[in-house]
């Protein structure tokens, strides 16, 4: 349950804020109702708190000040201003600070409980997130370190199984257990057993099985564990459970990370090294896969959609009649104004200053 902290100087709003809304119901648990910002700042050292709901006319300091203030303990808290309509000059500044919701007052309870619902699905989304990204970092160091003398080997396999399981090869499975099952002889079948259970949950990780299955491989006595036939029949079987989930779900992941991935493209365009692999690792997900599920939802692939979107951008620009060719050739992620200009004629048959005095001489192309 994620930890929220209501601050407002007035008693009667922190008091509704805190009965009204049943905080319990949409995850999170209200740690504190306080009545000035310097109250508020003394306990977010003391308790890292999710989500700030503060109102932005206190009289020690304002409750943009509080979040401004409050980022620099913790830069991803999120933070939902309440405001009257005298104060309405603060929405710019709030918009800067990129505060999830700006509520006016009279208050609405429905309203609130919207927004701190949309709320508690970014910071899933985050937590989520993070916890591949801790598992990637732990796997690099691992592979950098190379310890313990096996790791390795036992490395070089796991990369291995993920190969097949994405590359839809399943029939490979049974073999590819038989070989890896070999290669523990002599092992503590506790530590196999573990390995095989790590191994699982990774690949689950990897293919973004939020809710991975419950793999009976960790549920074996530990009397059957040393057995070494029974441990490599159970792993087969949760193979099987895993290549089950991800058939079900191989549709539907490949969209979600296509959206992203073109999501991404939309957000940073501007960026000169953008590429496949960047977005790739940006999502977790390898090279191949992403290059195949994003042709495969989009009908183009990856590059041929990024300059669609960097030549469109420079089209409405070059229209504004504002900038010119090497400022536009920056602003849409080209590294020179020659090589924009050669996408541009590439793209449009024409090049950009013939396509300015086009545009002013016949109105268009």
């Amino acid at each position: 349950m994620y930890k929220i902290l209501i601050v407002d100087d007035e008693i009667m709003i922190r008091s509704g804020l805190s009965k009204i809304i049943r905080w319990n119901e949409i995850g999170f648990e209200m740690v504190g109702a306080v009545g000035s910002a310097g109250e508020a700042l003394k306990m977010i050292a003391q308790i890292p708190v999710d989500a700030i709901l503060t109102d932005i006319n206190m009289p020690d300091m304002t409750g943009l000040e509080l979040i401004r203030r409050a980022r620099k303990e913790l830069p991803r808290v999120k933070a939902v201003i309440i405001s009257g309509y005298s104060e309405f000059e603060y929405a710019r500044e709030a918009i800067e600070l990129k505060v999830e919701n700006y509520i006016l007052k009279p208050l609405d309870p429905q309203k609130i409980t919207e927004t701190f619902k949309k709320i508690r699905e970014e910071l899933d989304e985050e937590s989520y997130t993070e916890r591949q990204n801790q598992f990637i970092q732990s796997e690099y160091e691992m592979r950098k370190g190379g310890s313990p003398e096996n790791k390795g080997c036992e490395d070089e396999k796991q990369a291995e199984l993920i190969r097949i399981l994405e590359e839809g090869k399943y029939k490979e499975m049974e073999t590819f257990v038989e070989r890896w099952f070999v290669s523990f002889r002599g092992e503590n079948g506790m530590e196999i057993r573990d390995y095989c259970y790590r191994t699982l949950r990774n690949a689950a990780f990897y293919f973004h099985i939020e809710t991975p299955p419950l793999f009976k491989i960790y549920r074996i006595p530990l009397e059957e564990s040393e057995d070494p036939e029974r441990l490599q029949q159970v792993f087969q079987e949760d193979l099987q459970l895993l290549a089950t989930c991800l058939k079900d779900n191989s549709e539907s992941l490949s969209v979600l990370v296509s959206s992203k991935a073109k999501l991404y493209i939309d957000e940073n365009y501007q960026n000169k090294n953008l590429s496949l692999r960047d977005a790739a690792d940006k999502l977790n997900v390898s090279y191949g896969y992403l290059s195949t599920a994003f042709a495969r939802t989009y009908g183009e692939n990856f590059k041929s959609y990024l300059v669609s979107v960097r030549m469109e951008k420079a089209r409405k620009l070059l229209m504004e009649r504002r900038y010119k060719i090497y400022e536009i050739a920056d602003m849409t992620g080209y590294a020179s104004s020659r090589y924009f200009t050669d996408a541009f004629k590439k793209r449009y048959g024409i090049s950009p200053g013939d396509y300015v005095l086009r545009m002013n001489g016949e109105g268009g192309l």
